[in-house]
């Protein structure tokens, strides 16, 4: 699969780091209900998927995922985290979505 560099990359390398993206946002739900620091992992998660969405053409999807991950920034009392939890989950599924979409690409 051709990327927006120009560079061709393989198809299940794309697929396999939204599986550890996937796996990475969801353990910010655990970190934070055990008081455990859960602002360092999300830094690095919004850090790659900025980077993705220069490479990747999928902004309708990666453009609302950042501003849901910026947003948790801003979650952080207790009262807090019935969104948090709901905004995870909404970040899970649009991973979930373009995961989909990588299936569908031609190799």
């Amino acid at each position: 699969m051709i990327i927006s560099t120009g560079a061709n990359i393989d198809k299940n390398a794309i697929l396999g780091n939204i599986k550890k993206l996937i796996n990475q946002i969801y353990k910010l739900l655990p970190d934070r209900e055990e008081n455990i620091d859960w602002e360092s992992p999300l830094s690095t998660i919004i850090v790659e998927i900025s980077g993705m969405s220069e490479l990747l053409d999928d902004h309708d999807i990666l453009f609302p995922l950042l501003c849901k991950l910026e947003g948790l920034n801003k979650l952080k009392g207790e009262d807090d985290f019935p969104i948090y939890r709901k905004t995870i989950f909404e970040c899970l599924n649009l991973l979930s979505s373009l995961r989909e979409k990588v299936l569908e690409w031609q190799d």
